[in-house]
């Protein structure tokens, strides 16, 4: 809003009281500004006395308006600013000086037994958006018309669950049983509290533009107020359903559609249906009692499914849950773990079926299962990281690891200058195997770094030599190969790696075979 004190509204208020001057008796009262009619409040700024002003307030900017009370010593001076849409920063000045600050949404009155002839100044700043502010001045006796509040102004809970709430408060003392003008309303939201109930009404409804005053204008003045107009930026109402109102007669009021564990404003006003008019309660925050704790989502694995999991964090744990559906005879476990050693357990609510820590790639075979639901936890190392892959199915043909045998060496059996016969022990059942070689230096070949059994890959300086499909039918006897294309005098490390069929993903190395053709043939 434009200052007062620009050369135009100065001229305004000077002709004003020259006008209203002339037409006084001396044996009348004295003039003030203070007794102006309202009509004149926006062209001058000058608050009325005795008369409450809607006043809007643009966000950021500060207003100042201006009030004349009686020039005689000693009378009071009562002020009360109540803030709609937004809390307001407001200061009381007389003579330049500050005699009064305070900041907050709520409504606010002020009383000087003894007031001070003079000007009186007071300066208004919104702080949070756009808002009306009404405001009262008088020099006889305080703001009258709102309802009264009991002496004890505060909002009880009277108990609370995990979706909703109930509140009680003492009945305004101008409550009849003869007559039916006090209501209460009331107010619950999940974002703020509402101290004011113009202030719940801004929300609620959302404000209307500010209009323009239907007087006269000095061209400049007229510019500077369609600025202010495009300036303005009401609030709009809240969303639907995010703030719930309720009228009510009673002193009780009961919430139920809180959600668990969550803080809601709670606002109480007593409304006068005559006046239309209303004073607010204390406001109250209520958070409902928490809801139960669900226990965490625990994943299912899948008969025959393959989980892989990485470990991020020190000593982590991993749940999951394995149905057996009817008894089985017997469960095939496979575990391969990348990294530090992993403990792994198995059980149900009565007893404990597995329990070991785990290094590299173990098989294993559970008997006697009953029909239940198996927890599977799987505890990190202290170190954290490593991966764990692992599977657990009671029927045979859905097991995916590949198997190796409890001795996984590979062993030569004769040595020439071009080639090396290997043996390894193979399985019972029907797998794919296949046979890599890698040239080595003189330095590499005194290097025998462990087996990464989780590597995706065989070494890409290794050469593929054949794949072949077969099993053991007599797992004592070895499985024999002829590895062939060698150069004389060499080194070659020799790798056989085993997979279930072709098209599995999954494969185990044995262990690798370090070998050196013959010189001379």
């Amino acid at each position: 809003m434009p200052q007062l004190l620009d050369k135009a509204r100065y001229i305004t208020l000077l002709l004003l009281l020259t006008t209203l001057a002339a037409n006084t008796s001396p044996a009348e009262d004295q003039f003030n500004f203070g007794d102006s009619d309202i009509v004149h409040f926006q062209d001058s700024n000058v608050l009325p006395e005795r008369e409450e002003v809607l006043h809007y307030l643009l966000f950021n900017f500060t207003s100042r308006l201006v009030f004349f009370p009686h020039t005689e010593k000693g009378r009071p001076l009562y002020l009360t600013v109540i803030p709609c849409a937004s809390p307001i920063e407001w200061t009381l000045l007389h003579g330049g000086k500050a005699l009064y600050n305070h900041t907050g949404g709520e409504s606010h009155s002020l009383h000087y037994t003894t007031g001070t002839p003079g000007l009186y100044t007071i300066t208004l700043k919104p702080l949070e958006s756009d808002t009306y502010v009404k405001l009262y001045i008088s020099d006889s006796f305080p703001l009258k018309t709102y309802p009264v509040l009991p002496d004890d102004d505060t909002v009880k809970i009277k108990k609370k669950s995990r979706k909703g709430f109930s509140v009680e408060w003492n009945k305004s003392p101008k409550e009849t049983p003869f007559d039916n003008i006090i209501e209460y309303h009331i107010a619950v939201n999940r974002k703020r509290s509402f101290d004011t109930f113009c202030s719940l009404m801004s929300h609620l409804h959302g404000d209307k533009r500010p209009s323009r005053p239907d007087t006269f204008n000095f061209l400049e003045e007229e510019k500077r107020y369609q600025k202010f107009l495009r300036e303005a930026n009401p609030i709009k109402a809240a969303k639907k359903n995010a703030i719930s109102y309720r009228k009510t007669n009673a002193t009780v009021f009961n919430f139920n559609r809180a959600r668990p564990g969550r803080k809601y404003f709670v606002n109480v006003y007593v409304y006068n249906k005559l006046t239309r008019l209303a004073s607010a309660f204390q406001s109250l925050e209520v958070r409902t009692k928490p809801g139960k704790r669900k226990p965490p989502s625990v994943k299912r694995l899948k008969n025959g499914q393959i989980q892989v999991h990485q470990f991020t964090k020190p000593k982590e744990l991993l749940t999951m849950e394995f149905r057996v559906s009817k008894p089985a005879k017997e469960a095939l476990l496979g575990v391969q773990v990348c990294g530090q050693k992993v403990r792994f357990q198995i059980r149900t609510k009565k007893k404990k079926w597995f329990s070991r820590k785990i290094q590299n790639y173990k098989e294993f075979t559970l008997t006697d299962l009953p029909k239940d639901t198996y927890t599977i936890k799987i505890k990190g190392s202290k170190k954290g990281g490593g991966e764990v892959r692992f599977t657990l199915t009671t029927k045979k043909n859905k097991y995916k690891f590949p198997s190796l045998p409890k001795k996984t060496s590979v062993t030569s059996l004769n040595t020439t200058c071009e080639n090396v016969t290997i043996a390894w022990v193979g399985e019972t059942r029907r797998q794919t195997f296949c046979v890599y070689k890698t040239e080595l230096s003189e330095a590499q070949s005194g290097l025998r770094p462990k087996i990464d059994q989780c590597s995706s890959e065989i070494d890409k300086a290794s050469e593929k030599v054949f794949c072949k499909r077969f099993r053991n039918h007599r797992q004592q006897h070895a499985l024999q190969e002829t590895v062939t294309g060698l150069k004389t005098g060499r080194h070659y490390r020799i790798d056989v790696t085993v997979i279930r069929n072709k098209r599995s993903k999954m494969f185990l190395r044995y262990d690798s075979l370090y070998v050196k053709t013959e010189d001379t043939c």
